[in-house]
């Protein structure tokens, strides 16, 4: 059964702000020290969704740490107000049941590759690339957003380092990326941000905003995870996570195989309802 436990209350004002006007937000302290040592020592290969690891050997599968970046305290509810279901999540107070996340884990991305001398990678993202999963609304005071991403740094970058980037503002964006700014290994446009992030630290942003990898300068290797995250009726990945295959691990709770479901629309009596860890 899901356990009560002290979790954050979303976003804040000046946080907010910054992720409606630039398309992300950094939030600070969200994930332990034990749990980066414990991310740095499990981690076995890269993962992307265009070559797709078996699902029985992906991340969720090294160690209890990978399972608990589903659903942590202090992401969570920022997951929720970004992403969220809000009509959804209402009726389920309203029924008096458990509440469960309203939105679902997408796909995972590991990155191990970057090194010094990493040229960079093109510019991507927007609403207008993705049939649909990536796009990011303000309506009634509430956020409406596909595809999310949290990215989660194992070891420092800083500005002149390299590492993610963005155009800030551009998930507002109705008129397309110029070509000759796509790719970053042939120079940086100036309108490009880097992010920098240490670990503990999670960068937050809408998969509708153009954003990439810069040139890699330092002389130690970047290694950062994406936990990508859905609105709990959509996908962008067509490989899907199987509940089934979790609950015999002894964290597994209804909110984990909640996130873990394939899109659907969450209604009574489907499938994978969690009904417990129990086999």
């Amino acid at each position: 059964m899901t356990e009560a436990r002290e979790v954050s209350q979303g976003l804040n004002e000046e946080q907010r702000y910054l992720f409606d006007t630039f398309g992300y937000v950094v939030l600070r302290d969200v994930v332990s020290g034990e749990q980066i040592l414990e991310m740095r020592s499990t981690l076995r290969q890269a993962t992307e969704q265009f070559d797709p690891v078996d699902q029985q050997s992906g991340p969720l599968h090294w160690g209890k740490v990978w399972r608990d970046l589903l659903d942590l305290p202090a992401l969570s509810p920022v997951l929720e107000e970004i992403i969220g279901n809000h009509a959804g999540r209402h009726a389920l107070e309203r029924s008096n049941r458990p509440p469960i996340p309203t939105f679902r884990i997408d796909h995972i991305n590991v990155h191990t590759h970057v090194a010094k001398g990493f040229p960079g990678a093109d510019l991507h993202g927007g609403w207008k690339w993705s049939g649909g999963s990536q796009y990011s609304r303000y309506h009634d005071g509430r956020f409406y957003n596909g595809l999310v991403a949290v990215s989660f740094e194992l070891y420092d970058t800083h500005p002149n380092d390299g590492g993610f980037c963005c155009i800030p503002g551009s998930h507002k964006s109705n008129v397309h990326l110029p070509d000759h700014w796509r790719k970053l290994r042939e120079g940086i446009p100036s309108c490009v941000t880097r992010i920098p992030a240490v670990p503990g630290d999670a960068i937050v942003f809408t998969e509708a905003l153009t954003h990439g990898t810069l040139p890699w300068n330092a002389d130690v290797p970047r290694q950062t995870v994406f936990y990508k995250f859905s609105p709990h009726g959509t996908t962008w990945s067509g490989d899907y996570f199987d509940p089934d295959d979790f609950r015999k691990y002894p964290d597994i709770d209804d909110r984990k195989l909640a996130i873990l479901e394939p899109p659907n629309a969450r209604y009574r009596g489907r499938p994978t309802d969690p009904s417990s860890t129990s086999t």
